[in-house]
């Protein structure tokens, strides 16, 4: 008698961490849903097929307009947009993440104040931490629309594209794999890297953030590297004349330091880095 009371409390245990996952998102306990690693189940494992009555749009936007290019280290603005064609999927859950074209997760993405949703996996995804809200639309749909952060990543990295998994639920709190809940994949457009964006010169070396880009009154620089030692950090202008110079010791991997950028005058400017014998100058803009 034990044994089975037991046995039935461990599934009705497993049965209440499943539905508070479905109410609260994976918390990292599924991984990465949202097919930029190759994993297509999406949200399979619980809530049925994908159908195709979910659509969504991903957008990168500089300024509050589309692109379809980065610079390493600048920031924007993603909008993340679903449609579902019923008015009985008034809430929906997510995830989001960017990735280069070898699948793996690149930037840093940021939740911009927006309630209900986390950061997941060192920053690079986020997803819902309880059901959203969605907006019902003049001609009867659901539409579910959020915007988040995302800092590019280091420059070489190439092309990137941003993956999403979006979930139009009835919000009742059951997976609904019968059609009641209706989720779906989306991408974005390929976003590449600008041309320019970053002057490599040979030997140069990578591993080298700058943010953020547009800057305000401040310049930082993170070295994910561990070619400790000295570094000669100048900030020039377009000219080539030399505003700033200094030295920093690099001692782990992620360190970072600050540059009071603002007694510069607002423009573009030119960052150098070297180290050992290797170079790096990347452009960023002084707002």
């Amino acid at each position: 008698m034990k044994r089975k009371l037991l046995t039935i409390s461990a599934i009705g245990i497993g049965m209440l961490l499943a539905f508070s996952s479905l109410q609260s998102g994976t918390h990292g306990a599924l991984g990465n849903r949202t097919g930029s690693n190759g994993n297509n189940d999406g949200c399979n494992p619980c809530h049925g097929n994908a159908n195709t009555a979910t659509v969504i749009t991903i957008e990168l936007l500089s300024g509050g307009n589309p692109v379809t290019t980065y610079t390493p280290g600048a920031t924007y603005t993603v909008r993340l947009s679903g449609q579902n064609a019923t008015n009985a999927r008034p809430k929906f859950g997510f995830q989001l993440t960017a990735a280069n074209a070898g699948g793996t997760s690149v930037g840093t993405m940021a939740t911009n104040g927006v309630t209900g949703v986390a950061t997941r996996a060192n920053n690079t995804l986020i997803e819902h931490t309880q059901p959203l809200d969605g907006t019902l639309s003049p001609d009867n749909n659901y539409t579910y629309v959020r915007e988040f952060t995302w800092t590019a990543p280091a420059a070489g990295t190439g092309t990137v594209k941003f993956y999403a998994v979006l979930n139009s639920v009835n919000g009742n709190g059951d997976d609904d794999a019968n059609g009641n809940d209706q989720w779906n994949k989306g991408q974005s457009a390929n976003i590449t890297e600008e041309q320019g964006s970053s002057i490599k010169q040979q030997n140069a070396f990578t591993g080298i953030e700058v943010f953020p880009n547009p800057a305000g009154n401040e310049l930082s620089l993170v070295l994910k590297t561990t070619d400790y030692g000295a570094y000669d950090v100048s900030i020039i202008d377009l000219s080539g004349r030399v505003l700033q110079s200094k030295v920093h010791m690099h001692s782990g991997s992620g360190q970072g330091f600050r540059s009071d950028i603002s007694s510069l005058a607002s423009g573009t400017y030119l960052l150098n880095v070297k180290h050992n014998g290797k170079e790096v100058t990347t452009k960023f803009q002084k707002l």
